[in-house]
């Protein structure tokens, strides 16, 4: 029997849950912020001890709690999205006009009775525009404060959110694209009859492919990474043989480096397609990274023909590479790839370099 889901369990009120409880600190934080404001106001115009004017206050910090919930509550209701953008202006000024009025409407008789007053109309009224005076500005910064905390980080999670599935979506057109081209090369090796190259391919890519999808996060260190390549390499060299030679020159100090999962392979796929598989000669791959001005600089270069002029353009490798670079580090990254000056081609990549130490 299929069990059906509650309405709690549905995600748009699972998001929200998660957006009020992020938000807690912030209405605790403007709730206390605002709190002793008003405190530090009390004890500095009428002349009493702190203790007074923490008494004398009570009542507006404890009323202050549930108004700014109210208000984290109505945020996310009407966050200034486009679609409604008219509509939340509106409900925010309503709401803000009712918050501070509210606010010093309870409060009043407090006051009143604080001050050892009788309490009756004249004095409430006379209260109340005191009160109003003094405080309503100071309630509407509050609410509007409230506000513009809830939305930097309803929007902020927004950019991080998009980012991530963006990124996401990258790998799953990478993971595919890397598979396809291999089990072409498998194809290849069967159309040869070369049972023993078809098994030892299919067995590689099946610890490859294992490693890769179990690895969840969008950045592991260039060590790691490198296992990854290495597993790569492994499949393509029963495919080349003798045809392929890759050498490796990572300094010690780069390895600790994190750089974005399974970067290098597409970029390795080229240069093994363009300079090993363009050519009847050994052809030769090179990856290097070192150090350099607090970055992480990571080369691989070829001994093929480089890139033509007129054929330059990102194929699904380097333009995946681009994009998740972009991602990840914005304008603190370069990407660069072209013909070398002593032939072949080359591609590099500068990101910070950032390590797994805290």
């Amino acid at each position: 029997m299929l069990k059906s889901a509650s309405v709690s369990d549905t995600p748009a009120i699972a998001e929200r849950r998660r957006q009020f409880a992020n938000t807690i600190p912030i209405v605790v934080g403007f709730s206390a912020v605002r709190a002793l404001m008003e405190t530090a106001f009390v004890f500095a115009t009428r002349g009493v001890s702190w203790t007074a004017a923490i008494l004398w206050t009570l009542p507006s910090w404890l009323l202050l709690l549930p108004l700014a919930t109210g208000t984290v509550l109505l945020a996310i209701r009407f966050p200034f999205d486009r679609r409604n953008r008219a509509q939340s202006v509106v409900v925010h000024v309503v709401a803000c006009l009712t918050f501070a009025i509210v606010h010093l409407a309870v409060i009043t008789p407090f006051r009143v009775l604080i001050a050892a007053d009788p309490v009756n109309w004249d004095h409430l009224v006379r209260a109340f525009m005191i009160a109003f005076r003094l405080l309503f500005y100071l309630d509407v910064m509050t609410y509007w404060g409230i506000v513009g905390m809830y939305l930097a980080l309803y929007y902020s999670n927004l950019r991080t959110s998009l980012a991530e599935a963006q990124l996401a979506a990258l790998r799953a057109q990478l993971n595919p694209h890397f598979l396809f081209n291999t089990l072409n090369a498998i194809s290849t090796l069967a159309l040869k009859g070369d049972q023993v190259a078809v098994t030892e391919t299919i067995g590689r890519l099946s610890g490859l492919l294992r490693a890769a999808l179990e690895e969840h996060t969008e950045e592991i260190s260039l060590a790691r990474e490198m296992d990854f390549l290495d597993d790569y390499i492994a499949i393509q060299r029963i495919r080349f043989a003798d045809r392929l030679c890759v050498e490796r020159h990572i300094a010690s100090d780069t390895l600790d480096g994190l750089v974005p999962t399974m970067i290098l392979q597409p970029i390795v796929e080229n240069a093994i397609k363009h300079g090993v598989n363009a050519q009847r000669g050994v052809g030769h791959v090179d990856v290097s990274a070192v150090r350099r001005n607090g970055s992480l600089v990571i080369e691989v270069r070829d001994s093929g023909p480089g890139f033509m002029p007129e054929t330059v353009r990102d194929g699904i490798g380097l333009a995946n590479t681009r994009a998740r670079l972009e991602q990840l580090y914005g304008a603190r990254q370069r990407f660069e790839y072209g013909s070398a000056p002593g032939g072949g081609a080359e591609v590099r990549i500068t990101i910070p370099f950032h390590d797994t130490l805290p």
